[in-house]
């Protein structure tokens, strides 16, 4: 009976110790994973999945934008103060997943003209 108990303890000790490992893995992850939308007031929503390292997801060119990713940011440019606006037409654009392995959230809507966008937001 001894036996057994030790048995079962041994195997509880080493099931903890596999259930821990993944756990320091996952905070070494640096993979960019996101869910990019575009909401525009005169169209349908359009989504785009693109995943990094390894290279995918429905985006329409992932590797540029996967390459634009390892140098560049997030960031999406400021809305021209200089256009004069006659109809208000909002885009909003937002990110969502882990970037280099961090969660990220990013939105920006824009009121009239939605300037020039980096690789990433082209879809």
């Amino acid at each position: 009976m001894t036996t057994t108990i030790a048995r079962v303890l041994a195997g509880a000790t080493a099931a903890a110790a596999v259930i821990l490992v993944p756990g320091a893995a996952a905070a070494e992850d640096t993979s960019t994973r996101l869910v990019l939308t575009r909401e525009d007031s005169d169209q349908p929503t359009r989504t785009a999945d693109l995943a990094c390292d390894p290279v995918g997801g429905s985006h329409p060119d992932p590797v540029a934008a996967c390459e634009y990713l390892l140098t560049g940011d997030l960031a999406l440019p400021e809305e021209d103060p200089g256009v004069r606006c006659f109809r208000y037409h909002p885009v909003t654009l937002r990110a969502e997943g882990t970037f280099h392995g961090a969660p990220v959230f990013v939105e920006r809507t824009y009121n009239c003209l939605v300037p020039d966008l980096p690789t990433p937001w082209k879809f």
